[in-house]
């Protein structure tokens, strides 16, 4: 297998793996309607949705990594 061949699937996986995490965060009233005037105040993360939370910026990052790894190496 060659080495763009390996990176290419690498971020396949990544990029479904985010994906995934993004869906399962699922819907929030801290979104982008807080911003306009939405009764939420700032509210700390708390278990399972700091991790999703956490999971998310990583698997970004990943993926970002990924890309301009094979980029450079193509």
């Amino acid at each position: 297998m060659q080495f763009s061949s390996f990176m290419m699937l690498a971020t396949i996986i990544v990029a479904i793996a985010l994906i995934a995490v993004v869906l399962i965060q699922g819907q929030t009233s801290t979104g982008l309607g807080s911003a306009f005037g939405g009764t939420d105040i700032y509210r700390t993360r708390r278990g399972m949705e700091k991790t999703l939370f956490n999971l998310t910026f990583t698997l970004a990052a990943i993926f970002g990594l990924l890309a301009l790894l094979a980029v450079a190496f193509e």
